[in-house]
């Protein structure tokens, strides 16, 4: 194995490192939901009604889309993704799980049942 190689190997190690930390991180958080309150941009447990946090002022909505697109599901895939770069995959795995994430986060339609990409 040459140097670049090994080097390749190490950053590789490193990100499906990485990525078990967010997996831990995203899968920790709950399931939430997002309601207009006024003014003010409200995020509860979805499954218990407690409240997580209110956003507000000018940039509440722009951080209320930002909370929405990286929520746990799409936090979990993403954790996923890193995994399969850091040497756990090859290009095929690596883009479609990408497709996942961006699907997670509401930024490409699902796919029709039983049609692959």
């Amino acid at each position: 194995m040459n140097r670049q190689d090994e080097e390749d190997r190490l950053e590789r190690k490193r990100i499906a490192e990485l990525a078990d930390q967010w997996r831990s991180l995203a899968g920790a958080l709950p399931f939430w939901t997002q309601e207009r309150d006024g003014d003010e941009i409200v995020l509860r447990n979805q499954f218990g009604d407690e409240l997580l946090v209110t956003l507000h002022g000018r940039w509440a909505q722009h951080f209320a889309q930002y909370l929405g697109a990286l929520q746990k599901t799409a936090g979990c895939a993403l954790a996923e993704l890193l995994w399969t770069i850091g040497g756990h995959g090859d290009s095929v795995q690596i883009r479609r799980q990408a497709r996942e994430l961006l699907r997670a986060m509401l930024l490409e339609e699902p796919r029709p049942p039983g049609r692959q990409r």
